[in-house]
């Protein structure tokens, strides 16, 4: 398993922004769909309001790495480019392991 994580910051008062449009259907359906998905977190620094991160995990590098680099994806980003104060970083990770609780809701604060 692979991991990609992706840090920025927004103007902590555009934070219900970002997340709306980042859960939307629009910007979900697409990375649900790749190949290789497994997992998406979205969270906020409660030290740094308005630094965000994005964890998502994927069967592969190879396949984390499609998505990352597809028209999809640069669309996502696209879509919130007018509320980062910060440029996207991205750092990727080999996962040794993986323990989950399952759930069957889908957080959501806006």
């Amino acid at each position: 398993m692979w991991l990609n994580c992706s840090r920025t910051q927004v103007d902590p008062a555009s934070v219900g922004q970002v997340v709306k449009i980042l859960s939307g259907e629009a910007n979900l359906a697409p990375i649900l769909a790749a190949r290789g998905f497994c997992s998406l977190l979205l969270v906020e620094s409660t030290e740094a309001p308005g630094e965000l991160v994005s964890i998502t995990v994927w069967e592969s590098a190879e396949e984390g790495q499609a998505y990352l680099a597809s028209p999809e994806c640069r669309q996502v980003i696209e879509g919130i480019q007018e509320y980062l104060v910060r440029p996207l970083e991205r750092n990727y990770y080999a996962v040794h392991f993986d323990v989950m609780k399952q759930t069957t809701n889908r957080t959501e604060k806006f």
